[in-house]
């Protein structure tokens, strides 16, 4: 139990929660998963800070409350229980930003660009770490070998409430048809970064990218509207209603060629995005767009990831926790997606569990305009 401490006698490989949505969360666990395999390592899973965590005293570890408890995954043993906050670590510890005080604590150390470069490099080498203790909390890229990764996602079952959930809204709406998944990740007025050329004009995309350019996300404190350093984003914005029309139009046209490609031609759209004013537009063009009622948030407030900000913790990071209901949605989700026989998606994390699961042909990445495409190339 949190608050008996317990000195741990193996070299580890943690991986704590991110400052993120769960695709950051899962992208870190898969990432420390392979390190911890690579390194003959034991995995521990600390997600008691995550926005996620029910639990507001953030004693809890909510990891095997979305997922089935297991002690081992894809032949790596895993400590993720709440005994995770009385663990006393070996020494020396990598990356040194980290204590044993911060690894006791709940909260969030934010990195520079080189720790997150750092530690890519690492966890995509062959290079095996000498420190007992290495410690992971943000995104890994490149991915860990696909074939590998699923031997950890064989073994990672959403929690029995979740899957039973989303049994029962695939029995109702989808029952034996064709699925082909869809998501969008629109940001509903938080910035998406390159994500935005999807969205916007060719104009209004070159100022987006110009204002992020001139912004760091990982410098201290914050100056965002939302959970990071950037500036406010284009997308959304009623300016770019007629971009974004286009665009669902796109997929629309995307989407039947592809089911097509599949031999699928009574193929059922299966959308999964956080904005009422996409799906709605989509649903002019898919009249049989299947979409799961969930709590939305109004026009411009930011995703479903974002949570009513306390005051800002140590490192300058925001604290405080997503609405249990719209959790609970998102993992119910994350197993539709899963069910899913095909997928369309565009960068982003949410959608890594069924993308390493289905096989290549059977998935397509959504892309820009060739024009806004080539706004990114020029100004990345």
């Amino acid at each position: 139990m949190t608050g008996n401490i317990a000195q741990i006698d193996r070299d580890v490989i943690i991986a704590r929660h991110c400052f993120g949505g769960i695709g950051d969360h899962l992208s870190c666990l898969i990432g420390a998963w392979w390190l911890a395999r690579r390194t003959a390592r034991t995995l521990v899973v600390d997600w008691r800070g995550s926005r996620f965590n029910a639990d507001p005293t953030m004693r809890r570890n909510c990891f095997f409350h979305y997922f089935e408890p297991r002690q081992a995954m894809g032949g790596v043993r895993i400590i993720a229980d709440d005994s995770v906050g009385g663990l006393q670590y070996r020494t020396p510890i990598w990356p040194a930003k980290w204590t044993q005080a911060d690894l006791t604590s709940s909260d969030h150390l934010k990195h520079s660009a080189e720790e997150v470069a750092a530690v890519n490099e690492l966890v995509t080498s062959e290079r095996k770490p000498i420190e007992p203790t290495v410690v992971l909390n943000q995104w890994v890229e490149p991915p860990p070998p696909r074939e590998m990764v699923r031997l950890l996602l064989a073994e990672l079952h959403l929690a029995e409430p979740i899957r039973a959930e989303a049994q029962g809204f695939w029995n109702e709406q989808i029952g034996s048809a064709f699925a082909v998944g869809i998501h969008l990740r629109h940001g509903n007025g938080e910035n998406v970064g390159a994500r935005a050329a999807y969205w916007l004009s060719p104009f209004a995309l070159s100022r987006q990218l110009s204002l992020n350019a001139r912004n760091d996300v990982h410098r201290p404190g914050l100056f965002g509207r939302f959970s990071d350093n950037m500036p406010a984003s284009f997308v959304g914005m009623s300016s770019q209603a007629g971009a974004e029309r286009r665009f669902c139009r796109k997929v629309a046209a995307d989407f039947h060629a592809f089911a097509e490609r599949l031999n699928a031609v009574n193929a059922v759209p299966f959308l999964f995005c956080d904005s009422m004013q996409i799906i709605d537009t989509l649903r002019e063009f898919l009249p049989n767009l299947v979409v799961r009622p969930k709590v939305l948030p109004e026009k411009g407030d930011g995703p479903l990831h974002q949570f009513e900000a306390k005051p800002v913790g140590q490192n300058g990071t925001r604290i405080g926790t997503v609405p249990e209901q719209v959790t609970l949605d998102m993992f119910v989700e994350l197993d539709l997606m899963q069910r899913c026989q095909a997928l369309m998606y565009m960068d982003s994390g949410f959608s890594i569990l069924a993308r390493t699961m289905l096989e290549q042909s059977r998935q397509l990445r959504l892309q820009p305009s060739r024009t806004n495409r080539l706004i990114v190339r020029a100004m990345s």
